[in-house]
């Protein structure tokens, strides 16, 4: 039953991500983003309900976007609100020490990789330091690395570790995914304008 997680996770992920390339970058459906984002606010809510580890982890994520200002579209909102719904009525179970720890852990990560994001451009990519900074918080590894951390000394099951993991790397996946669909459609946008340009 434990090993849902991994894949109970991994939905979450990708679908967050699928939400974001659709309002961010206009690669997906908004309407689909929208209609699936009460879906995930569920099944976020239900891996919540089932699990104290687990609603510990996911309740950390969700103050780390929140405290960086994340939840910017309508889609997103309409996932967070299903989600407090449901725990609002049903209650939930919370490991409340390790839920500031990895909070904190989750809004260094937020901050991390906004940093990356805009300096980016300015770091030597030729340099390993500077390739581990951007891989580490681009991938968001400093939460990974606190569930690793107190799964290692005992807290918690080091499967979440492993559902943290399936989460970001289908986060990852659906980004690379939705980035490969943007390439392919560069080159029909530039042909079309050089064929108005002709006429």
């Amino acid at each position: 039953m434990i090993y849902l997680f991994l894949l109970y996770f991994g939905i979450l992920g990708a679908g967050i991500k699928y939400i974001d390339a659709a309002y961010d970058d206009k690669i997906f459906n908004k309407k689909i983003a929208l209609g699936i984002a009460p879906f995930l606010g569920i099944l976020w809510a239900y891996t919540m309900l089932i699990n104290p580890v687990a609603a510990t982890i996911l309740l950390s994520v969700i103050i780390g976007v929140l405290f960086k200002g994340k939840i910017d579209n309508v889609a997103h909102l309409a996932g967070l609100l299903v989600i407090f719904a449901i725990i609002f009525i049903a209650g939930v179970q919370l490991m409340v020490l390790p839920l500031v720890f990895l909070a904190f852990a989750a809004l260094l990560d937020e901050v991390g990789n906004d940093f990356v994001d805009k300096r980016k451009s300015k770091l030597d990519m030729n340099r390993f330091s500077h390739r581990f900074i951007v891989s580490f918080f681009d991938q968001r590894w400093v939460l990974k690395v606190a569930i690793l951390v107190i799964g290692l000394i005992g807290i918690i099951p080091l499967v979440f570790f492993l559902a943290m993991v399936s989460f970001d790397y289908a986060y990852l996946g659906v980004r690379l995914y939705s980035k490969a669909k943007q390439n392919i459609r560069l080159p029909v946008v530039q042909i079309s304008e050089r064929e108005i340009c002709a006429t």
